[in-house]
């Protein structure tokens, strides 16, 4: 009874401090208060779940294993703690699986997908999706799943998977000791990095260290808010996340030893503590390359711990966005040091020369994607890198031959059959839709896209460009203005995009502003031109008009209206009106 007095005391001070109940209690009585809501209780509901939605809802609620951090209290307390986390674990993967097969359909891969993120090391997870595809007569999807799976078993942990999921494709599977493996290759230093293991480079988000003299600040917020930020990099395909069990057993002032050890790439080390400004607080990052532990970046970002939800996953999405930038900044940097280029060097290099709207940098980014894919033959996003390319070269190219679109296709189908979660890839099936003039199932791949990478900030502006194409143009600004939330330093694409939209709803000044500020804004001259004749601005519109003729000199109206996919002929009318008023013949 002392105990329990001590205890509810000690309730009590946390209650009043922090603002809540959890307890109902009087003199002979104690019982949760009714108003609080268990997260286990709610998931305990997964295996009823009526629909797709409320499954993925149930899903993610599972944040971790539980009481995830604590360890070291007791041998008793421990071996309980291990046993708890065990069953829970074992307990919510089979029903979740259950309810995903039983409801089945898109929501069902969406649901395994999220499930995936969860438990990446799960068999029963893997299991469920192989026999979801197969339900589906989809036999390259479920060996897609199965190696993907079992690349991450092996890169991350070293293992195999076991032999039930092995033995759901027969002898056709090749069988490798579970050891973990090792890719030899030259280093130029014999101290130098041990050869990574994975494709992408590994990074782990240790535990946060946290100001506790503050009573402002809750003891809770600094292992969630990383928590958050290890799940937003684990949407990423550019990295690979060590798994909150693991991360959480490295002490943070000691770990890098430990890191190595684990063949582990980058350590993120963060601090929580009031910031000196106001009330609010200051999330202190930095990202360390683990041989020779050199600081690669360090940043501190502002926040509340009230702050509202939406604005909590901006900034929780936001921070993941900018580690991941960063890994790859150190990463082509290393490879530019060190002339050791890898698989995933090439890639990066690639991907970068893809973000200009330059056809000679196109071209030489394919090249890299190219010799990265012979280095590293099944990457579905390097396939997915050619496919844009090529999507890339025809939209420059304003749509003069039809074989990039074939095949940008041929790379993206291949990227979905490695990886059927692979939301860029979706996004290039959407592109050649859209430029082969198919926008109802353009609509339907990049809606698939923005359902596996709701976050992926390049998608949403792709998704924007389509449904503008679809004469959508109020939902389209939705979508750009999303992209630009989570990209605030745009890139081309999405200026040019964003000013199409405008031109299209007749704010033909706002067009031109934001048409204005691209790096590069020789593909968009015919629009500028066409906007600023719009906005009544004949100089201007001439000037435009001249820089887009010098580039290409044999562009007609009629020319791009037949190649041009637009649902509504009201839009092709005000363009086509605009670029003759411009002076385009």
């Amino acid at each position: 009874m002392t105990n329990l007095r001590q205890t509810l005391l000690h309730t009590r001070e946390l209650e009043g401090r922090y603002g809540f109940d959890l307890f109902d209690a009087d003199a002979t009585e104690i019982e949760l208060n009714r108003d609080v809501v268990l997260d286990l209780r709610e998931i305990g509901r997964v295996r009823s779940a009526e629909d797709a939605p409320e499954l993925e809802r149930l899903i993610g609620l599972y944040r971790g294993e539980l009481l995830a951090g604590v360890i070291g209290v007791g041998n008793e307390f421990d071996q309980w703690l291990a046993l708890e986390r065990t069953r829970i674990e074992n307990q919510f993967s089979t029903q979740a699986t259950e309810a995903a097969l039983r409801i089945g359909g898109r929501g069902a891969h969406s649901a395994l997908f999220r499930l995936a993120e969860r438990l990446p090391y799960s068999d029963v997870v893997c299991r469920a999706t192989i026999e979801l595809f197969r339900s589906e007569n989809n036999e390259s999807g479920a060996r897609a799943a199965f190696a993907a799976f079992r690349n991450r078993l092996r890169h991350g942990l070293g293992m195999e998977p076991a032999a039930e999921t092995a033995e759901l494709f027969g002898h056709d599977d090749e069988t490798i000791p579970a050891q973990p493996r090792t890719v030899e290759r030259r280093r130029p230093q014999a101290d130098e990095d041990r050869a990574r293991v994975s494709f992408v480079p590994r990074v782990v988000l240790l535990p946060p260290l946290q100001d506790f003299k503050q009573a402002s600040v809750p003891k809770h917020l600094a292992p969630a808010l990383v928590e958050d930020v290890t799940i937003g990099l684990s949407r990423l395909k550019s990295l690979s996340v060590i798994a909150p069990h693991t991360a959480w057993q490295l002490d943070p002032f000691t770990a890098l030893d430990e890191v190595r050890a684990h063949q582990i790439d980058y350590a993120v080390e963060s601090r929580i503590a009031p910031h000196f400004a106001g009330d609010g607080l200051s999330l202190a990052i930095r990202l360390v390359r683990a041989a020779g532990r050199e600081i690669v970046w360090a940043d501190k970002f502002a926040f509340s711990a009230l702050t509202a939800p939406e604005r909590y996953w901006d900034f929780t999405n936001g921070v993941a966005r900018a580690l991941a930038e960063s890994i790859e900044t150190a990463e082509l940097q290393r490879e530019r040091t060190l002339r050791d280029a890898n698989a995933y060097s090439h890639y990066l290099a690639g991907r970068q020369n893809l973000r200009t709207f330059d056809l000679p940098k196109v071209r030489r980014g394919r090249k890299s994607l190219r010799i990265a894919r012979d280095i590293e033959p099944e990457q579905a996003t390097i396939e997915s890198a050619l496919a844009r390319s090529y999507v890339v070269e025809w939209v420059l190219r304003s749509g003069s031959d039809k074989a990039l679109l074939d095949k940008a296709k041929l790379h993206a189908e291949r990227a979905v059959s490695i990886d059927p979660n692979d939301g860029t890839a979706y996004r290039e099936l959407g592109r050649v839709a859209l430029f082969d003039r198919d926008l109802d199932q353009a609509l339907v791949h990049m809606s698939t896209a923005a359902e596996l990478a709701p976050n992926h900030a390049d998608i949403l502006a792709d998704f924007a460009d389509t449904l503008a194409h679809n004469s959508n143009h109020r939902e389209a600004q939705e979508k750009i203005e999303a992209a630009m939330r989570l990209n605030p330093i745009p890139p081309d694409e999405y200026l040019w995009t964003l000013g199409g939209i405008n031109f299209f709803r007749g704010r033909f000044d706002e067009a031109l502003a934001n048409l204005s500020q691209m790096r590069n804004p020789e593909p968009a001259y015919r629009l500028m031109a066409a906007a600023a004749a719009m906005a009544g601005q004949m100089d201007l519109a001439r000037r435009y008009r001249l820089q887009a003729l010098r580039l290409q000199p044999d562009f007609t109206t009629a020319r791009w209206l037949s190649r041009v996919p637009q649902r509504d002929p009201s839009d092709v009318d005000l363009y086509i009106d605009a670029l003759h008023k411009a002076g385009f013949k």
